[in-house]
C-alpha cells in the first residue's frame, strides 16, 4: 500500500501570504503573524533589532498606533531556494512628519524561509528620507548634506 503525504507548501505560499499582509496593513492583521514568521525571526531594519514573533507583533502594534496608515506596493519577489528578495515602496502618513501629509518610501527586504515561514528579514531603505528629512531643521540640515554628496 502507497502511503500519499501532502506535499508541503511552496515557499510562494508564504510570500503571498506576507505581500497580502503588507499590501493592507493594520492592527486587525497582527493575528496572522505567526502565519507568516517564524516563532524564531529575526527582524532588522535601519531602525531596530527583534528577535521572536512576539516582539515583532508588539513592534507591528506600536507602529501602527502612531500611524495614520501604512501600506505596501510591492513588486514579484526574486526567489532561489529558501532565501527571498523583495522590492517595495511603502506609503504611509505620520502625524507628526510633514502635517500628516502622504509620503512614500522605496526599500528593499532580504528574507530567509524555514518550515515555509520567514526566519529572517533585514528591510534596507533610506531613514534619512523617511523620518530625518521630514523634522523640521533637522531636515534642512539633512538635504544640504545630501545635495553636497552629489
Amino acid at each position: 500500500m502507497i502511503k500519499h503525504f501532502p506535499e508541503p507548501p511552496l515557499p510562494a505560499d508564504v510570500l503571498t501570504r506576507l505581500c497580502d499582509f503588507y499590501r493592507h496593513l493594520d492592527m486587525s492583521l497582527l493575528p496572522q503573524l505567526s502565519r507568516i514568521y517564524h516563532p524564531h525571526v529575526v527582524f532588522i531594519d535601519p531602525v531596530s533589532h527583534y528577535d521572536g514573533v512576539d516582539a515583532l507583533e508588539r513592534y507591528f502594534a506600536q507602529l501602527l498606533k502612531k500611524v495614520n496608515y501604512c501600506r505596501f506596493d510591492i513588486q514579484p519577489a526574486l526567489v532561489q531556494g529558501d532565501e527571498a528578495s523583495l522590492f517595495w515602496r511603502m506609503e504611509y502618513s505620520h502625524p507628526s512628519l510633514k502635517k500628516g501629509h502622504a509620503m512614500s518610501l522605496n526599500g528593499a527586504s532580504h528574507l530567509r524561509l524555514a518550515e515555509n515561514r520567514i526566519i529572517y528579514q533585514r528591510d534596507y531603505y533610506d531613514l534619512g528620507a523617511m523620518i530625518y528629512e521630514h523634522v523640521p531643521m533637522l531636515g534642512g540640515a539633512v538635504r544640504a548634506i545630501k545635495a553636497r554628496l552629489k
